[in-house]
């Protein structure tokens, strides 16, 4: 799709109501309360110690 003239693209993007964006926010809040108490599963944990490991190893060779 090609946008003749000088016409801005951001007057060409859509807009959401304030209606829209708070039903969207309250529908997001809902959802991350609901997993927020959750607890992290051991297989992301254990991505996350081997994160931080690769991390350290790296900060010690640059040192």
């Amino acid at each position: 799709m090609s946008i003749e003239g000088n016409l801005d693209q951001k007057e060409l993007r859509p807009r959401l109501g304030s209606d829209a964006r708070e039903q969207i926010g309250a529908h997001l809040q809902a959802v991350f309360a609901e997993i927020e108490g959750q607890p992290i599963p051991d297989e992301q944990i254990d991505l996350l110690l081997a994160l931080r490991r690769v991390e350290r190893e790296r900060g010690r060779k640059e040192a």
